[in-house]
């Protein structure tokens, strides 16, 4: 391949026309990728947080209505939890659980966080039988942003 001249822009032609990804040039990958990212805005980007572990349960923080949203989604006995920490000036925590067994649709528990630009959620799931039993499926520690109203 060529090597890369510092200044112009005349090498991108020649070097796309090498570089091809299943007939679709690198170039227009690259064009529709960054036309996804400019799509995007902060505000929208950082409203709701949403995923789901070991297909035992999905959470989701809804930054924009200060909520957590919980869902079993296996039938072992175990109830879905989310565990949150507040940074928000409030030094807050909490769960929120799902215990009306699975495939029941989600739990939602509003709270009301302190909204601020620097203000956010730290946030995991896991399950657990009952009230207090072991964590079992420990998720990754997400962040969930509060937006200001």
């Amino acid at each position: 391949m060529d090597a890369l001249p510092v200044e112009g822009h005349e090498h991108v032609r020649g070097i796309m026309a090498k570089m091809r990804i299943a007939g679709t040039s690198v170039f227009a990958v690259g064009l529709a990728l960054a036309g996804s990212v400019v799509a995007t805005t902060p505000a929208q980007a950082y409203t709701k947080t949403c995923t789901v572990d070991q297909n035992a349960y999905s959470i989701c923080f809804d930054g924009d209505g200060d909520k957590f949203i919980v869902d079993d989604l296996r039938a072992d006995g175990e109830r879905a939890v989310v565990k949150w920490y507040a940074y928000d000036g409030s030094g807050r925590e909490g769960e929120c659980e799902d215990a009306n067994g699975s495939f029941n649709g989600p739990v939602v528990c509003d709270y009301d966080f302190k909204e601020g630009r620097n203000n956010y959620v730290s946030f995991m799931g896991f399950t657990r039988k009952g009230k207090t039993g072991a964590k079992h499926n420990e998720s990754w520690a997400y962040t969930g942003y509060i937006t200001p109203r």
